[in-house]
């Protein structure tokens, strides 16, 4: 254990901002629908994978498997405290964290994730149990929606898209599980081994200073395992946010009326961060970076169709690059000759 959650949990109590309660029937109604959406949402999306039948059956099987939640801030920050413990292996630390390390970085956490939940609409945990589970933050929705002033109907099955896109991602690969642990453990372990960090606490406390835009990642890149891992995770994320980018939209067209419209009022928003492995570990994407994820899965597609797009999901070498994310064709020639 890195996190003390306890203590996570009562530090967000006190920093989380204050957000609008619905009454019961909204409550429910915002419930409901949600885990509705999600289910419709994983149908959808499996169906736009053209995955062959055998494989889509076990597809839908592992996401018949995880779990939907609905969660108030606090609800998620807990979340992610139990996650970040299951992700990081303490055994590979030069030391492991005493209580008041722990402690420490709790606060750090609660600090940085207070400032996320009210960004944050969904998030699909990969690492939580076996299968996942997908989580949305319900008074980020409401605020979100009401903010943009959209169908609230079709704002939140859009949402739905996008996070059932990334249950789907890893359903379909799930090696893309491991491999993406192995990759955030080096992450978040790697500033431990740097002369630049003393302790875990202040590890967390530099995210802190990341995500409120007061320092850089780039900053602190100390070493090249670090600096190599920064790279591939950048690649890998940007790839899997442009590709949920592209299914929500092409598989709105036709589940959702105002597709167009939560697009354009959507996009303003998200310039700020939005994803949470992404800002916690000061890889903060940027609209630029999503778009150049969606750009790279339609330069794919349009050559080799979404059945060789698919072709990125069989192993962990068909990952594109950094390069290869800017610049298509170099992942076309490596993986498709």
């Amino acid at each position: 254990m890195i996190i003390d959650e306890r203590i996570a949990a009562r530090a967000a109590k006190e920093l989380v901002p204050a957000a609008r309660v619905p009454d019961r029937d909204e409550l429910r109604e915002l419930v409901t629908g949600l885990k509705d959406n999600a289910l419709t949402a994983q149908d959808l999306v499996v169906d736009s994978f053209l995955l062959e039948p055998g494989h889509a059956d076990d597809v839908r099987g592992r996401l018949a498997a995880g779990s939907v939640l609905v969660l108030d801030q606090l609800g998620w920050i807990r979340a992610n405290a139990q996650s970040l413990n299951g992700l990081v292996d303490v055994t590979a630390l030069p030391s492991p964290p005493g209580p008041a390390t722990r402690a420490a970085a709790a606060l750090e956490l609660a600090s940085v994730m207070s400032l996320l939940s009210t960004r944050v609409l969904g998030q699909f945990d990969p690492f939580a149990e076996e299968t996942g589970r997908l989580m949305f933050i319900a008074p980020a929705v409401l605020a979100a929606e009401e903010a943009m002033d959209v169908d609230r109907r079709d704002f939140r099955m859009w949402v739905a898209l996008h996070e059932a896109t990334h249950q789907v991602q890893f359903a379909a690969a799930p090696w893309l599980r491991d491999h993406m642990r192995e990759l955030l453990s080096r992450l978040v372990s790697a500033p431990l081994r740097s002369p630049s960090f003393s302790s875990l606490a202040e590890v967390f406390a530099t995210a802190a200073r990341i995500v409120r835009g007061e320092a850089s990642m780039l900053d602190f890149v100390t070493d090249e395992d670090m600096r190599s891992a920064l790279a591939e995770a950048s690649a890998v994320l940007s790839l899997l946010e442009g590709h949920a980018d592209v299914v929500m939209d092409e598989v709105g067209r036709d589940a959702i009326g105002s597709v167009g419209t939560l697009r354009r009022r959507f996009e303003a928003r998200r310039d700020a961060g939005q994803g949470f492995l992404s800002n916690l570990l000061g890889m903060k994407l940027k609209l630029a970076q999503y778009r150049d994820g969606a750009r790279f899965v339609r330069a794919v597609r349009r050559e080799v169709g979404q059945t060789g797009f698919s072709a990125i999901y069989a192993a962990p070498a068909h990952l594109p690059t950094s390069a290869e994310i800017q610049t298509p064709r170099l992942w076309l020639d490596r993986v498709h000759g």
